[in-house]
């Protein structure tokens, strides 16, 4: 299943919002009475401060684990937290996430793209995830799924070889993001290892079935640029989650 790393910055979400469970045999029905009171009861058309009119569905406050509980928010974004206690209110965190694009069946295209996705080796953050509705209510549109990815070792993961950006000593001078969030490296026109990982559709080199390739180890290796294989390493602490 194809998708893209993309940076988003923080997001406040106004909406109502329930406890649930992948594994409840009322999960189906927690959910879509969400949806059904979010589109039927004017909670749609009453959110003041909407920045937009997609519709949101946001997955929070649960951990590692299909079987877990999580909160299940269906709402809008806006300009500004609302006052008062008539919505439930969730900040969707800035940082890197797998945007997931999806058409078809509002209900049925979005359950097979998240089997899929518990089934993906995504660095999962477990912090937040959410859906974006990008028509209004209707048995067919276009969805974007994003789903939060990792920090790893206390450092958001900025780079596809395992090189910490953090560390760099041009970070700051050059003004660089990391090459994950970039779409050329300062250094010049590209980069064959962050090339190949992007199109691979991996988040780093470590989630790749020939890792540690040559190219890489061409890299970490090399007499005068490389590291003696640190950002090896590194992608290996983020593909085991460390």
């Amino acid at each position: 299943m194809d998708y893209e790393i993309v940076t988003l910055e923080e997001k406040i979400v106004a909406g109502i919002s329930a406890r649930a469970n992948n594994m409840a045999p009322d999960m189906g029905a927690v959910i879509g009475g969400l949806w059904n009171r979010f589109y039927n009861e004017g909670i749609w058309v009453g959110i003041p401060g909407k920045v937009n009119e997609k519709a949101l569905g946001i997955y929070t406050d649960y951990a590692d684990d299909e079987k877990a509980d999580y909160t299940v928010m269906v709402g809008c974004e806006t300009s500004e937290q609302p006052r008062g206690e008539a919505y439930a209110i969730r900040r969707i965190p800035a940082g890197s996430y797998a945007k997931f694009v999806v058409r078809g069946d509002m209900v049925q295209a979005v359950a097979a793209a998240w089997q899929e996705i518990w089934q993906m080796n995504l660095p999962r953050a477990f912090r937040c995830d959410f859906e974006e509705y990008q028509n209004g209510p209707g048995e067919n549109g276009e969805i974007h799924i994003y789903v939060g990815l990792a920090e790893a070792g206390g450092a958001k993961i900025e780079s596809r070889c395992g090189i910490l950006c953090g560390e760099c000593g041009y970070r700051e001078q050059m003004n660089c993001g990391g090459c994950v969030h970039i779409e050329k490296p300062f250094w010049g026109d590209g980069c064959p290892v962050k090339d190949c990982c992007e199109e691979k559709g991996y988040v780093h080199c470590g989630q790749c079935e020939s890792f540690p390739c040559d190219l890489l180890n061409g890299f970490a290796y090399d007499e005068n640029q490389g590291d003696d294989g640190k950002r090896i390493e590194q992608c290996k602490r983020w593909r085991d989650g460390r």
